[in-house]
């Protein structure tokens, strides 16, 4: 533990500001020196992960996950961070092993259905991942990523009219999701037709 708590507190929002002007690497490098000091303070691991995740840096999610489920072992936050991190490094049994507890201890929470549908995605299980984003869409209908991965599934799996519907809420809802509108574009260029 740091000798001042206030300092320390000082930092941790100093990290805060780091990562909310998209200083990711800043913010990393500030918030791994501060897990060095604090090794129990979950919020701190907690904006580590965060960091981690936006820099694509998944190995480093995997470890910090598992040192903040050693201090609290069914922190969801954690649990669903590791569980996705794992799917995108493509280790998906032991990403299966993780959703399952996460789906045992929040069978009903939308993001965890929403990871646990893109990563069934990600693993070629289909009707599984379209289930998982459908109910997360369904307990959360303003739930922006879940429709454009439900969206992004159903266009690859030959429903383009269904896709469209979903990019076009998904957009409504949250208009800055990556290659949106180029999606939406190309669907209505082909003779998609949705909403509009």
């Amino acid at each position: 533990m740091s000798v001042n708590p206030s300092l320390d507190h000082a930092h941790k929002e100093r990290a805060k500001g780091l990562l909310n002007q998209g200083r990711l690497e800043n913010a990393r490098e500030l918030l791994a020196a501060l897990c060095g000091e604090d090794q129990r303070d979950i919020e701190i691991w907690s904006l580590y992960i965060a960091a981690n995740g936006y820099l694509g840096r998944f190995e480093d999610v995997v470890s910090s996950c598992r040192k903040v489920l050693e201090i609290e072992a069914d922190y969801l936050p954690a649990l669903n961070s590791l569980a996705s991190a794992l799917a995108a490094l493509q280790r998906y049994d032991e990403a299966a092993v993780e959703f399952a507890t996460l789906l045992r201890l929040a069978p009903d929470n939308p993001v965890v259905l929403g990871n646990y549908g893109h990563a069934l995605f990600l693993m070629g299980r289909v009707a599984e991942a379209r289930s998982a984003l459908e109910d997360a869409v369904r307990i959360q209908p303003h739930y922006a990523e879940a429709r454009y991965n439900l969206a992004t599934l159903l266009e690859q799996s030959g429903h383009p009219e269904d896709a469209l519907r979903e990019y076009e809420q998904a957009a409504t809802l949250k208009p800055g999701l990556p290659s949106l509108n180029d999606r939406i574009n190309r669907l209505k260029n082909s003779g998609v037709t949705g909403n509009s």
